[in-house]
């Protein structure tokens, strides 16, 4: 199997689109079992991530994606997305502009998320280059 950086965006929207759904059973599919995952000083395993949107913690509105690119390594490939995301986060709604950092590592059956991580922008949004 030839697996690509396309590969790897694709799977991105695929879980993108599962999350804003709050269909979790998929996204559990795409995520690599040790995988980790920060949140603005949060920080969760594979069974932490999942059970806070299960539990509606964490329920993802909407997402505007700026900027994207894919830095590849071969058997690892990272995408970089400068985001603003609106979210449900413990009853309060937000918005907040981030640079999520992606991290996918090629597997004998696919790409898996192996990690992700959401850092706040502390700058003008508009002028932020990546």
């Amino acid at each position: 199997m030839i697996l690509t950086t396309y590969d790897v965006q694709r799977i991105s929207a695929q879980i993108w689109d599962a999350k804003l759904a709050n269909d979790m059973t998929a996204v559990a599919g795409f995520i690599a079992d040790n995988a980790r995952f920060v949140h603005m000083g949060i920080t969760f395993d594979k069974a932490g991530e999942l059970e806070v949107f299960n539990d509606k913690i964490f329920i993802f509105k909407a997402v505007d994606i700026a900027e994207e690119y894919v830095e590849d390594y071969g058997s690892t490939a990272i995408i970089f997305k400068k985001l603003i995301l609106t979210a449900v986060i413990g009853g309060n709604e937000v918005q907040n502009p981030f640079i999520l950092s992606e991290v996918f590592t090629k597997t004998a059956g696919g790409w898996k998320l192996a990690a992700e991580t959401f850092t706040r922008i502390a700058t003008d949004f508009d002028t932020y280059k990546m």
